[in-house]
């Protein structure tokens, strides 16, 4: 009698599972979408666009193009270098759209009161340093709504939760922007121009290779020559070729 409810309770858990896995995978799709800069309009080229949900990313082509594996309700994020980070719920309108038109917001290095000049400072720790400027004003004001929008006053819904003065809200805000900041650092450290140079890739198979062997920012931290880089993309670019 035992063993009889038991391998029912174990078939009704079995049936269970597979009708959430089955509503999960019908809700997610492959989602394509454009990348432009907010002032010119021009597509903006190799940047990474990140599931956070599933830490997965992909690069934008040479015309600002991307596709993604999305799911309602995931968020979005896109970084590139010389722009300000920013991110985006998939819901709402954007799920009635065939493709997604996005833009990112440049950076203008108006630091504000503080001083610095550009000996001594690597073009991403400028850009860090503005980024980090703003989040931090925005953290102390508390003026971000529920869902803002880019820079520009148009394009991609800014979504970060409210910040308040609960420690929680505020560590998770922190944490959103050092794993954005990481992103960042990767399109830096691992750009087109290096990669063209040790591999003569470009069009299609740049955007593929860069996609397929990203570096973490991890391993980016622990190898800071050029010549480590110059190894892994030898490295990586044999086993392109072989698959």
């Amino acid at each position: 009698m035992f063993k009889e409810i038991f391998m029912r309770y174990r078939f009704f858990i079995l049936i269970l599972f597979l009708s959430v896995s089955s509503l999960s995978f019908a809700q997610k799709k492959t989602v394509w979408g454009y990348l432009r800069d907010s002032l010119t309009h021009e597509p903006i080229v190799l940047a990474s666009v990140t599931n956070m949900n599933t830490k997965s990313t992909v690069m934008t082509s040479n015309t600002g193009r991307f596709k993604i594996d999305l799911a309602e309700n995931q968020l979005l994020s896109f970084a590139a270098v010389g722009y300000h980070f920013d991110t985006m719920y998939y819901r709402d309108e954007y799920l009635l759209q065939d493709t997604l038109s996005l833009i990112l917001s440049p950076l203008t290095h108006n630091l504000g009161n503080v001083t610095v000049t550009a000996r001594g400072f690597s073009r991403y720790q400028l850009d860090s340093i503005e980024r980090r400027k703003d989040f931090l004003h925005d953290m102390v004001d508390y003026t971000i709504p529920t869902i803002a929008k880019a820079n520009s006053g148009a394009g991609i819904a800014l979504n970060i939760d409210r910040f308040s003065r609960h420690e929680k809200a505020k560590r998770r805000a922190f944490a959103f922007f050092e794993s954005n900041e990481k992103e960042e650092y990767i399109n830096y450290r691992f750009p087109p121009s290096l990669v063209v140079t040790y591999t003569s890739l470009k069009d299609e198979q740049l955007q593929q290779f860069m996609q397929q062997y990203r570096p973490t920012s991890e391993w980016l931290r622990k190898n800071k020559s050029e010549e480590d880089l110059k190894y892994y993309i030898n490295d990586k670019l044999k086993l392109f070729f072989k698959r």
